[in-house]
């Protein structure tokens, strides 16, 4: 017998709508050799597993092509071709394209961790190597496998779905994360473990924020970890580490599944100040500078302090229009002094103007009106803060009350001139959108 069939993951169903003389279903005894080429990710024993094909067995045309189909129907291969041969049966296989296989997370499967969860997954789900593709079934075989996983730890017809992520809004899919969709699983409480009693009233705001939140193994300890070093930070405390975040085994309720969680810290000691410098530019001086700073020598290094500090910095570059003005201050930590220095630097980028504002919903007065109070006329340096300023906090303009608005500016990056919109809505107040 020779046969030689293509098989394509996009037209499918028409070559296998072909009058196929070569593919009867009379009984065939298969080749001594069944060899797949062309999908090194995936060993020989592997993909004849997966065919149910038998070398030397007795078996059928159909049963060959069924073969064909099931990896097709994986999506993990773009596509399929197979002829036999005096070498044997061949299976020359084409693999997706990396960008249409997701990398695989898991989101909250909290009787497992991630590495070990994969493991039982690749023993479990022929062909899956830690991705999965955009298309296919290899999802749905996923998906039945983390049900009966998570139906052993005795919980009652979870639903388990799948979630692609992308960077933003409208953006190709770069991750996949499987989760328990229902029942919910929760944050039941939270222990800090080694955590300074000074700060335990602060600490008990990250305790509420997080206690009864849907639980999401990276985006929780980052929430966490996040919160926790904001307040630390803040107290000077610049070497603070969540060194872990544990669980025992959840409670299960009728409608969640239910986490205690302890984050065991690393706080180290408060730092001092040691020295802020600036050593001005022309947009802002050494002295203007020093006239508005927060921290000064020997002050806990408070980073929120620090960010005070720099907020002027940044201000004066706006208003010079550096509009994309990087404002770094890189730390020296002395730790066996406990003492941090900063020295500021400035990255300006491009300098941008106003080329246009436009204000719309406004009836002729207030066209009038807005256009005796605003004073960023066009080829003026444009000011970000300003557009902020005026919405928020700008009363003088009596017919706008009770207005609110938003704005939108468009650079074009070579001129590097700004197009200001200001639409104005009735309902509410002049506020930052």
């Amino acid at each position: 017998m020779r046969l030689s069939v293509r098989l394509s993951a996009f037209a499918l169903v028409s070559v296998l709508s072909f009058p196929a003389t070569h593919l009867s279903a009379q009984a065939i005894i298969l080749p001594k050799s069944i060899t797949f080429t062309g999908a090194p990710a995936y060993t020989q024993a592997e993909l004849l597993s997966f065919s149910a094909l038998t070398p030397g067995a007795t078996s059928t045309s159909k049963a060959v092509q069924d073969a064909a189909q099931r990896l097709s129907d994986t999506g993990l291969f773009s596509d399929i071709r197979f002829q036999s041969n005096s070498s044997g049966l061949i299976f020359t296989l084409k693999q997706m394209p990396l960008e249409n296989l997701l990398p695989v997370r898991f989101a909250n499967f909290v009787w497992w961790n991630p590495a070990d969860l994969d493991t039982l997954l690749r023993t479990r789900v022929p062909l899956y190597h830690g991705n999965v593709p955009l298309a296919g079934n290899l999802q749905d075989a996923i998906l039945a496998v983390l049900k009966t996983l998570v139906v052993q730890k005795g919980v009652a017809n979870p639903t388990i779905v799948p979630i692609a992520s992308a960077p933003q809004p409208g953006a190709t899919p770069t991750t996949i994360a499987f989760a328990i969709e229902t029942p919910q699983v929760l944050v039941h409480s939270l222990t800090l473990a080694q955590s300074s009693p000074a700060l335990q009233t602060k600490l008990e705001k990250v305790i509420k924020t997080q206690t009864g939140q849907p639980f999401e193994q990276d985006l929780t300890r980052t929430a966490i970890t996040s919160q926790l070093s904001d307040i630390y930070r803040n107290e000077g405390y610049l070497d603070i580490t969540v060194l872990d975040l544990t669980h025992p085994a959840p409670t299960l309720t009728a409608n969640s599944i239910d986490l205690d969680l302890t984050a065991t810290l690393r706080e180290g000691e408060p730092y001092r100040l040691s020295a802020l410098t600036w050593p001005g530019s022309d947009v802002i001086s050494t002295a203007d500078f020093e006239k508005s700073v927060k921290l000064h020598p020997e002050d806990v290094a408070s980073q929120q302090a620090l960010r005070q500090s720099l907020s002027p910095i940044a201000a004066a570059y706006y208003r010079k229009g550096y509009q994309d003005a990087r404002v770094q201050a890189p730390a020296t930590m002395v730790a066996a002094t406990h003492h941090v220095a900063y020295t500021v630097r400035v990255i300006p980028g491009p300098q941008y103007r106003l080329k246009s504002v436009k204000a719309i919903g406004l009836n002729e007065q207030q066209q009038k009106d807005f256009a005796a109070a605003w004073r960023m006329a066009p080829n003026d340096f444009y000011d970000l803060n300003y557009v902020n300023g005026f919405l928020k906090s700008n009363s003088s303009i009596t017919s706008l009350r009770g207005y609110s608005a938003a704005w939108k500016a468009s650079a074009d990056p070579e001129t590097h001139l700004v197009d200001l919109i200001l639409t104005f809505t009735k309902g509410g107040n002049l506020a930052i959108p």
